[in-house]
């Protein structure tokens, strides 16, 4: 096995102003979806995608959907889903990836 077959690829949804610093940073995997149906379909898809290890989200984006679909989203070991607010929730990003690579990089 090569490591290239290990690798994860990262994506960011959102807006394009909540993407664009993500596209700038070299994430390839962006989507824009134009309405809160189709961003209910594409995360939804993104969450079935294999290769990919980390799914970037606005949390007022999550919190829009349905309750089933957030559970979802909060709930995935991979993709990992890392929600960022403008409150910046600094120990539940370090839960998500204390559960993503199961260990914890605080200490």
């Amino acid at each position: 096995m090569t490591g290239k077959e290990n690798k994860k690829k990262i994506a960011a949804i959102g807006a394009e102003e909540f993407t664009l610093g993500f596209k700038l940073a070299g994430i390839q995997n962006t989507s824009n979806p134009e309405n809160k149906e189709e961003y209910q379909k594409q995360i939804q898809e993104l969450l079935k995608t294999e290769e990919l290890g980390i799914l970037i989200a606005k949390q007022a984006d999550l919190e829009k959907l349905p309750k089933r679909i957030q559970n979802q989203a909060e709930t995935s070991v991979e993709p990992v889903v890392v929600t960022l607010s403008e409150e910046g929730e600094n120990l539940k990003l370090q839960e998500q990836i204390k559960k993503a690579i199961g260990a914890d990089i605080t200490q």
